[in-house]
């Protein structure tokens, strides 16, 4: 099975959700997000950063009617344990922002692009959760 945290903020390509660490690095950034809560974010991002392999952008793209898109989403495999409990973590902090995160959960992720130890980058099939509900 295959885990994504969905924040609401949309992208404009084929009506997919950003995932949660869009929604973490502009809530860490907004001023108007109170300290306490931004260095929280900020130690949670530094320890992806870390601990995630980033997949190259070259992983998110797809080639369609002659013409390359970045329609790939990202995945935690659900056997990466540790990156999960440390997203609920982000989840709750975002939470405590206004953020509504949500959690999606798949065995069938569509076309998988990129594989690690610990994620998947997919371009959506039409049974893939894409949408934050």
């Amino acid at each position: 099975m295959y885990i994504r945290f969905v924040s609401p903020l949309r992208t404009r390509r084929r009506g997919v959700d950003y995932g949660i660490f869009a929604c973490a690095y502009q809530c860490w950034r907004d001023q108007r997000t109170p300290d306490y809560l931004r260095d929280a974010i900020r130690t949670e991002l530094k320890w992806f950063e870390e601990s995630l392999p980033v997949p190259g952008i070259g992983n998110f793209y797809i080639k369609s009617k002659k013409r390359w898109y970045a329609d790939g989403i990202c995945w935690f495999r659900s056997d990466a344990d540790e990156m999960i409990k440390r997203a609920y973590a982000l989840q709750a902090l975002l939470g405590e922002c206004g953020w509504n995160i949500s959690t999606n959960g798949t065995y069938e992720p569509g076309q998988i692009l990129y594989r690690d130890q610990y994620q998947i980058v997919a371009k959506p099939g039409a049974l893939t959760p894409t949408q934050w509900h």
